[in-house]
């Protein structure tokens, strides 16, 4: 089976030049390995993607908060732990024991 190429043009009224000049994607292969993770050349490679996340309910994120404290801690990030401590508390109506909590939300 084939796994890793750079693009598959199939059936003959498809061909490579199409791809690299026409359709948007190009046969050619990452080096180095790379097509084990990664496709072939294309348009999308020369954009820039940018990404947004947002929480809208209160209770999600106080849910979301305790997760991160625990998994953040698992890998020794204590100040993204602490984020989640954060809000998990200040949504979710906890507390947490390495700071008062109306201290850190008066802003």
């Amino acid at each position: 089976a084939m796994r890793d190429y750079g693009a598959l043009f199939l059936g003959d009224r498809t061909c490579v030049p199409y791809g690299d000049k026409v359709i948007g994607t190009n046969h050619v292969l990452p080096t180095r390995g790379a097509a084990r993770y990664t496709g072939g050349l294309w348009v999308g490679k020369f954009l820039k993607t940018v990404t947004y996340q947002e929480v809208r309910d209160k209770m999600s994120s106080a849910q979301l908060g305790e997760i991160c404290g625990r998994l953040s801690r698992v890998e020794r990030f204590e100040g993204h732990a602490r984020s989640g401590d954060l809000r998990a508390a200040r949504f979710g109506g906890g507390q947490i024991d390495w700071a008062r909590l109306d201290e850190l939300t008066k802003r």
